[in-house]
């Protein structure tokens, strides 16, 4: 089988999925937000854990902003992403991720299309990844979620609370 159509039914795969598990969360949480934040959290694990295949390390330590772009370089080293797909820039106060080419669209605009609440996937896993750097470092971050079905979407995040 052709290389682009096992990208293509991986995508459609991941998408249905994910649909599934935002869809059940509107559905049997009130706070689906609370949900979709632990759910990334506990999510990232083990894509952190085989980082050791891409010759890379979780570096601890590190601020919020510089764990999310550390996240980033892992998903680009592993071909999950290309680095034309996004744009990320700010400060561990307040900084923004475009993604300009989002594998997860199809699922959200179904969601948006029938008026549930969404998590954008690479928010919530920068996220985990703060969490999984320092324990509670995520809780002190608010992010908005701009969703766009012709343009990029727009994540960004900021520092509320020290």
């Amino acid at each position: 089988m052709d290389i682009n159509v096992k990208l293509k039914y991986t995508s459609t795969i991941m998408n249905a999925w994910l649909y599934g598990v935002e869809n059940t969360a509107n559905i049997f949480f009130d706070k689906p937000k609370l949900f979709y934040r632990r759910w990334g959290t506990i999510a990232i694990g083990p894509f952190i854990e085989s980082w050791k295949d891409l010759d890379m390390e979780f570096q601890k330590g590190l601020s919020p902003y510089n764990t999310a772009k550390m996240f980033i370089e892992a998903l680009v080293k592993s071909n999950f992403m290309n680095e034309e797909d996004f744009d990320m820039s700010g400060d561990d106060n307040n900084f923004t991720f475009k993604a300009i080419n989002c594998p997860y669209k199809s699922h959200c605009s179904r969601l948006i299309d029938e008026g549930k609440e969404i998590a954008c996937l690479r928010a919530i896993t920068f996220l985990g990844a703060m969490e999984f750097n320092k324990e509670g470092e995520s809780l002190k971050y608010m992010y908005k979620f701009e969703f766009n079905k012709e343009t990029p979407c727009l994540v960004s995040f900021e520092k509320f609370k020290d």
